[in-house]
This record gives structure tokens, C-alpha cells and sequence, in this order.
């Protein structure tokens, strides 16, 4: 990051953990996005009045770099501050594509911009959700959660997060989801979040018989007023622990501690298709209780309706 985004970066520092200056740094050395630059929006008499980060990624599309790193995490580019500023104004700030913006804290007024449902919910009671599910789906979610009490879950740490890597790294590399280098990505973003001291890293390590068999990794923090949690990853033994990726996302949604906040269990896809090994996700958030993200999409033609 060059001096002058910097000093844009500290000016407009709000204090909410995405505005952090050492988070917007490690988003600007993302490998797969070239040419990184932040997009500011500035008032009439030229003072920053808010800051999208951006690349041009291997398509040669110029995309947020949010939704990059990791590969789709459950956090919004428009969490930068004043960022819907940015926004309102793309018909002046940019004359080439924008691939996506995503969750709903974007302003709807943008011509350009569409609702989708995604894979967030506000948090509720055990009961309150169950009676969300189809006959079919409450037996058997139930019967997983049943099946998971034999698992202990204590509290776990990054160390965790990185020795639990090899247990999906081959189910990864079936699908040639993610390449070699995905852990250190995932980890040196979830350490600089740490550093931020502006979240709390609730780290749940599960255990069969004194044996660690998944690890779940949220973060935690405040967003304007809301409690944001958002769930990074699960990674488990799929000969121990099958089923746990659901049965950590029903734990989190349920947790009577997080009553009303936002679970944003991540990007399960977008423009009507399902990522691979994601379908998981639009089964365990019911469309009753989906929230929506914003998606903003700019074609060569600044304006166009894709």
C-alpha cells in the first residue's frame, strides 16, 4: 500500500474491524489479483469520503478483493468504510467491469444492483429454527446433532486451524478447488485479523475420545451495531467426523449467546449456481430465514443490467 492510500486508509478508520490498515494491507497482496489499488470516493472539495479495494483478477476483471481472500469467506467489500459512497458513485469512478460486490449492506438504489439470497441468518433458538425445516430435513439435521454428542469441543487456536488442514486438503484437491498455497492464505489472513484486536477469534476444537477430529473458526466483531459472526471454515476428519460441517453451522446459528446477530455462513454461489461442495450451506439456512446479499455487477457499458 502506497503512502497516500495509507493515509486514506487511517483517515477514515472507523474503528470496525475491516477498516483495520493491517487487514487492507494483507488484502493488497493477495497473489491472485494484480495492479491493486483502492477505489475512493471523494466529496466536492476533494476530501475521501470512503474506499473499496480492488485488483484485476486472472480474467483481466477488475473485483473486490474482498470476496477473494479467502476464497469465498462471509464478509462483505462494503464493510470498508464509507464504501456505499463508493458505490453510489461507480459511473464516475470506474469505465471498466466490476465482477462482484456481495452481502446486503450495499445500497439497492445503484441501477446496476440485484438481490440474491445467500447463506446468512439472524441467530435464533434451537426450537425457533428447527420448526424452519422440512419434515425430511428436521429428522435427519436432528438426528446428526444427536449423533454429535459424543464429540467434546473445547476451546481451540490457529494452530488448531493449521494442523487441521490435512484433513480436508485431499477433498479439496479432488475438486481442484484450492492449490497448495490455500492454508497460508487462510492463515496469514486469520492472524492479521487477530492482530487487529478488533474481533474475537471463537476457535471450537472437536474431540473424539481426547482425539481432535474438526476444527470451526468464526469471527466475531461488531458492525454498526450488530454483531456480525462470520464463519470461515471447518475442517474435520471425514472418517471421524462426517457431518460436522452442518452440525457446526446449526451450533453457531443456535448459540443463545448470539441471539439476533448476524451468522453469515458464507458464499454458497451466485448468479443461480451452487459453488461445488457448497450445497451444504443453502440446506442448513432455510429459505425462510435467508437473508440477501446485493449484487453489483458492471458491464463494459457502465450502467448496463447484467
Amino acid at each position: 500500500m502506497n503512502d497516500d492510500d495509507l493515509a486514506i486508509v487511517k483517515l477514515l478508520d472507523d474503528g470496525t474491524l475491516y477498516a483495520a490498515p493491517n487487514l487492507i494491507e494483507e488484502l493488497l497482496n493477495y497473489p491472485d489479483l494484480s495492479d491493486s489499488y483502492l477505489l475512493v470516493s471523494r466529496d466536492r472539495y476533494g476530501s475521501p469520503t470512503g474506499y473499496i479495494p480492488l485488483g484485476i483478477n486472472t480474467q483481466g476483471t477488475i473485483a473486490s478483493y474482498i470476496p477473494a481472500i479467502p476464497p469465498s469467506p462471509p464478509i462483505s467489500p462494503t464493510y470498508t468504510p464509507g464504501a456505499s459512497n463508493v458505490i453510489a458513485d461507480l459511473e464516475n469512478l470506474l469505465d471498466r467491469s466490476i465482477l462482484y460486490f456481495d452481502v446486503d449492506v450495499i445500497p439497492h438504489a445503484c441501477p446496476y444492483s440485484y438481490l440474491e439470497e445467500t447463506a446468512s441468518a439472524y441467530c435464533l433458538s434451537r426450537e425457533a429454527y428447527l420448526s424452519e425445516l422440512s419434515t425430511s430435513r428436521r429428522k435427519d439435521f436432528k438426528r446428526k446433532l444427536k449423533a454429535a454428542k459424543k464429540y467434546a469441543i473445547e476451546q481451540g487456536n490457529l494452530d488448531d486451524v493449521e494442523n487441521a488442514w490435512h484433513w480436508m486438503q485431499a477433498v479439496w484437491e479432488k475438486r481442484n478447488a484450492y492449490d497448495k498455497e490455500h492454508i497460508k492464505r487462510v492463515l496469514s489472513w486469520l492472524r492479521e485479523i487477530e492482530a487487529t484486536g478488533r474481533a474475537v477469534m471463537k476457535i471450537d476444537k472437536y474431540l473424539l475420545n481426547g482425539k481432535p477430529v474438526a476444527v470451526n473458526c468464526c469471527v466475531i466483531h461488531e458492525y454498526h451495531g450488530m454483531t456480525y459472526i462470520d464463519d470461515y471454515l471447518t475442517w474435520y476428519d471425514v472418517e471421524m467426523a462426517s457431518g460436522l460441517g452442518i452440525v457446526t453451522a446449526i451450533n453457531n446459528l443456535t448459540n443463545p449467546k448470539y441471539t439476533g446477530a448476524r451468522y453469515n455462513l458464507g458464499l454458497p454461489g451466485f448468479y443461480g449456481n451452487t459453488f461445488e461442495g457448497h450445497q451444504y450451506k443453502w440446506d442448513v439456512i432455510p429459505e425462510s430465514i435467508r437473508l440477501y446479499q446485493s449484487i453489483v455487477n458492471i458491464q463494459a457499458e457502465i450502467g448496463m443490467v447484467s
